[in-house]
């Protein structure tokens, strides 16, 4: 009997040893246990933000990591697609890609998922933002959420002000009376001051990323993946909305209200193809307002230090109770040809930590992607609070092709503005584009 206690007696000692070195390993106090964890060596990331304001930005939130490192390669955003496919083909390809929301159909099948066993989708959804779920697939997750930069609306406050306007419009049926109080004209009555850039596409900035806020408002997903698993655009389909003539009559509306403002005969007519750029016009001081992205805010102040400008929540349709903003979205992916993927992973889970989405955010103007960052937005900048709350609200759709859907969105457009389709056979004959698309995209 005195044996076994012994022996038992051991036996515990032994393992108290082991839980106490284990701790203390893990906290750092075994320096000669900390020198024998993996080091992961050098990272390469791609992407396509500015090189030295990236770069600065990860090595601020890795600072103290001494396992790995990240070297941050900027590319330009038109090459980046054969960049990337050239580099893997000659086997000098990165470890990782910061992957936008709009390239995960695209690019899917060139990385690497992450299992749900090493992210639990329950801890993602605590985590990230809800746009982020678009990387969630039922495969495996296809980054982690990065950076978000929603779409806002900029507005004019002189042009506001000398309208008697004390604020700008909170829904899309406000815009109406507006655009007859703010639009001017020169002797010739070419528009010579401009309420909205709607109606047009080649000179509306971020004129694809404004007819999805509107479709996606109205209830359409634009693309979904079936229980089958295929992709297919239901761009004329509003959840739960039944179709009529088919198409989904707040589809209809939406096309419909981006379009008037380019008509002449209409009392809401503020936008022509003849005109600048919207974002150009905004600041020069002729257009009242501009829906552009939050990390915009400190280049149309450096262009123009005299505009007199504000940001405030795009507008809501009056009735729909879920309030919806676009956004651009990247994430950390893992390339499958990653020479170094114990690192590559290493690296996705602390570039997406609390203290790296803080850095990057206060790096480019833009909310975190965190939702425990967003439940604390700083109290001294006036216009945090806009793009906090369109950070939650934000939202997606998974683009087969960027470069074709933007050609498929603008002939919609045109074939609405020149009368030669309606405005259900635009909305068809574009779904119906989306869907070759995606025919012959391959699910990972």
């Amino acid at each position: 009997m005195a044996r076994k206690s012994i022996f038992q007696f051991v036996v515990l000692g032994i393992f108290g040893v082991m839980i106490l070195v284990g701790m203390l390993a893990f906290s750092g106090k075994l320096p000669f246990l900390e020198r024998a964890e993996e080091n992961y060596g050098t990272v390469t990331l791609w992407g396509t933000f500015p090189q030295r304001e990236m770069q600065t930005a990860i090595d601020t939130a890795l600072q103290g990591e001494k396992r790995l490192t990240v070297k941050y390669v900027e590319k330009d955003t038109d090459t980046f697609d054969g960049d990337f496919v050239n580099a893997l083909a000659t086997g000098n390809g990165p470890d990782l890609i910061l992957l936008s929301e709009d390239k995960i159909l695209s690019t899917v099948d060139k990385l690497m998922l992450m299992p749900y066993t090493s992210y639990p989708e329950r801890t993602f959804k605590g985590t990230f933002v809800e746009e982020g779920e678009m990387f969630l697939l039922p495969e495996g997750i296809a980054g982690i959420p990065f950076t978000l930069d929603p779409l806002v609306m900029y507005w004019n406050r002189d042009i506001f002000s000398s309208a008697s306007l004390l604020s700008p419009p909170k829904k899309w049926t406000e815009f109406y009376p507006l655009a007859e109080r703010i639009v001017a004209r020169d002797t010739s009555g070419n528009i010579s001051r401009s309420f909205v850039s709607f109606g047009e596409y080649k000179n509306v900035t971020h004129a694809k990323d404004i007819i999805s806020l509107l479709i996606m408002q109205a209830g359409s997903n634009i693309v979904e993946r079936g229980a089958e698993g295929k992709y297919k655009s239901t761009l004329t389909q509003a959840v739960g909305v039944p179709k009529l003539g088919g198409v989904s009559e707040p589809i209809v509306r939406a096309a419909r209200f981006f379009t008037e403002f380019s008509k002449s005969n209409l009392t809401t007519y503020s936008w022509n193809r003849t005109l600048p750029y919207s974002r150009d016009m905004f600041e020069a001081g002729d257009l009242a307002l501009y829906f552009g992205y939050a990390s915009e805010y400190p280049s149309i102040k450096l262009r123009n230090p005299h505009l007199n400008f504000d940001i405030a929540p795009v507008p809501q349709p009056d009735t729909v109770s879920k309030r919806v903003t676009f956004g651009r979205m990247h994430g950390v992916a893992v390339v499958r040809a990653s020479r170094n993927t114990a690192g590559a992973f290493q690296a996705a889970y602390l570039l997406t930590s609390a203290v790296s989405s803080g850095v990057v955010a206060n790096t480019f103007n833009i909310p975190p992607v965190r939702r425990d960052l967003l439940g604390t937005p700083p109290a001294n900048d006036a216009t945090v609070a806009v793009t906090y709350d369109a950070a939650i609200i934000a939202r997606g759709w998974h683009d087969p092709s960027p470069k074709e859907t933007d050609r498929i969105f603008n002939t919609m457009v045109d074939n609405i503005t020149s009368g030669f389709l309606y405005a259900e056979q635009a909305l068809t004959t574009a779904q119906s584009a989306i869907d070759r698309i995606l025919s012959g995209k391959k699910t990972p």
